[in-house]
């Protein structure tokens, strides 16, 4: 148990918001709900990543009391390094505290007040799921989302678990996740489809438990705000540079048959391993996609992860001293 979570305090699950460029007001929303779905079985762990300025407003908000009556255990962690991989890597080589489930949520996520008693309690009833996600409501493609997860299986990022199982297994083989890598959700699906060996067993989506109820809230966006407009070319960019890795993930296990302890360090790296590997597909998917020529040259340009600023800082936990 981490020495940071007194035993008295302990529950049986764990929430984890990934939080980057948030307002404050977004955030607040985002643990207030979080808040009410885990009251009584989960504490959360806010991490902040690459917003120290957040990491602490954040903290001041919740130093002034409980976001709701009777709120769980809530940690407040900054990490230098903006990187979502990097804190997903910190939170479970580092942080984790033995909780038999840990949920995923992103910053600016509410999760609807049932979200996680329903994915907890249906992942506790069947050990044979190494993990759950829930299903978008809101947005204009949800309903064709929903459909085709519910048939095919998925693993969204927005909201999402893992089992002790997994964490234990990613801890004791030394698994991480390459450092930059943006479809942090895509990889984690794969090797729970995996079974976490993609060299010895077959793909299965059905490892995932897909639940048709659980859900959560966004804010609605439009096209003809500068902000919003600005966000989805930004999040178009940011898809196209998840196609490659996605690629490169698929080369990685399908082709290579190489195990998830051999995946480099960095997005990087995988990616550009796989474009040297494979010019006919790479210069192929440059000529029917625009973008992908440039997201090549940023993988190409990426800065490393910087050592001293990779590991969390706790700034505040409210649980009592």
């Amino acid at each position: 148990m981490h020495p940071l979570t007194p035993s008295q305090f302990f529950k049986a699950w764990a929430i984890v918001i990934f939080v980057a460029r948030e307002t404050i007001d977004v955030l607040m929303q985002s643990v207030r709900a979080a808040s009410i779905a885990g009251q009584g079985r989960a504490n959360i762990d806010v991490m902040v990543n690459g917003n120290p300025e957040l990491a602490h407003e954040l903290a001041g908000r919740l130093a002034q009391g409980p976001v709701v009556p009777n709120a769980p255990v809530v940690n407040v962690w900054s990490i230098a390094q903006g990187d979502k991989a990097n804190a997903w890597n910190q939170y479970i080589h580092g942080i984790w505290s033995g909780q038999s489930i840990a949920f995923f949520i992103d910053g600016y996520v509410r999760l609807n007040p049932d979200a996680v008693e329903l994915l907890g309690d249906a992942i506790t009833a069947d050990p044979s799921f190494l993990g759950g996600t829930g299903i978008p409501c809101v947005g204009r493609s949800a309903q064709a989302l929903r459909a085709s997860m519910v048939q095919h299986g998925g693993f969204h990022g927005n909201f999402c678990c893992v089992t002790r199982q997994v964490i234990e297994q990613l801890r004791d083989r030394h698994i991480e996740l390459p450092f930059g890598l943006y479809r942090v959700d895509g990889l984690i699906g794969a090797l729970l489809s995996f079974g976490l060996d993609p060299i010895n067993n077959e793909w299965n989506p059905h490892r995932v438990l897909v639940h048709p109820t659980a859900s959560w809230q966004t804010n609605v966006k439009h096209w003809w705000r500068f902000n919003d407009l600005k966000d989805a070319l930004k999040r178009m960019f940011r898809q196209t540079r998840g196609l490659l890795e996605n690629k490169a993930v698929t080369h990685h296990f399908l082709v290579r048959k190489l195990s998830p302890e051999q995946l480099p360090a960095s997005a990087s790296s995988l990616v550009l391993g796989w474009a040297e590997r494979c010019p006919v597909q790479v210069n192929a998917l440059c000529q029917h996609n625009l973008l992908a020529k440039q997201a090549l040259h940023q993988f190409r340009h990426a800065q490393p992860l910087a050592p001293d600023k990779a590991a969390p800082t706790l700034v505040l936990s409210t649980a009592p001293a």
